[in-house]
């Protein structure tokens, strides 16, 4: 189990959701926690029941996920631990959807492109301190396959941002494996988690959602959360159809395959 006493940890989407549940589960666990948030109250909420501090930051902004981390290096001379959790959601079916969208791009840079953002940052002063630093993206079943449950709904470019914020820690481990850089990256794939986001999309009553969901709460998301890092995994799904999610996917390879005869 990993020891989080002393130890510096940053929450983004601090204010609501997962990212409160895991800034709780953090605090439970001894660390010194920052909860950043687009809503500053929201944000204060969280940090005021655990001690913590509060940030109103948007990470959407593309110099914001470097003030964040500096502002905390000059406040405490270490950051331990970073959940890269804030995200925002986007329903719109691919064939009639405004590519110019500003929502969209917006989307992909708080779901895509801040978690990247904010390890940037962060590297050279783990580099400069010669400590090590722990990241956690937080991406989602979409990363993985198109969910049975959710077939339909028009999630195409909220899963291409889940898919590519994969891929980049994929490339962003074998860049510290390979580097050797003081940097231990995790990806949390959470499946349904009943949050604000998921209750805007679905409706407010989790009994109403597709029972395929298997709804969780956030609190047991940040639980398996924290045992995931604990068993030092890469990824870490919060339910157990995640793997059954992905197999046609791998069935459909596996017969390309040998139709092609490779």
């Amino acid at each position: 189990m990993i020891d989080f006493n002393g130890q510096v940890a940053l929450v983004t989407g601090a204010g609501s959701g997962i990212g409160r549940a895991l800034s709780e589960a953090l605090a439970a666990r001894g660390a010194r926690l920052f909860c950043a948030d687009i809503d500053g109250d929201a944000a204060a909420e969280t940090a005021l029941g655990i001690d913590g501090e509060a940030l109103a930051i948007d990470l959407a902004e593309p110099d914001a996920a470097a003030t964040l981390v500096d502002h905390i290096q000059a406040r405490t001379g270490r950051i331990d631990f970073i959940a890269s959790n804030a995200g925002v959601g986007y329903r719109k079916r691919l064939l009639k959807a405004d590519l110019d969208d500003p929502a969209l791009a917006r989307m992909l840079e708080l779901n895509m492109l801040a978690p990247l953002r904010l390890a940037q940052a962060w590297l050279p002063h783990l580099e400069a301190g010669g400590t090590r630093g722990r990241l956690m993206i937080t991406g989602s079943e979409n990363s993985l396959s198109v969910p049975s449950a959710v077939k339909g709904f028009g999630l195409g470019l909220y899963a291409a941002s889940k898919h590519g914020v994969l891929a980049l820690a994929e490339w962003l481990r074998d860049e510290a494996v390979g580097g050797d850089k003081p940097l231990d990256v995790h990806v949390l794939l959470p499946g349904g988690v009943y949050t604000g986001m998921t209750r805007d999309g679905l409706g407010p009553d989790p009994a109403a959602w597709p029972a395929a969901m298997a709804v969780i709460t956030p609190e047991r998301c940040a639980e398996i959360a924290l045992a995931g890092l604990d068993a030092g995994l890469f990824h870490i799904p919060t339910h157990r159809h995640l793997a059954d999610d992905m197999a046609p996917r791998h069935a459909v390879i596996a017969e390309a395959v040998r139709v092609l005869g490779l």
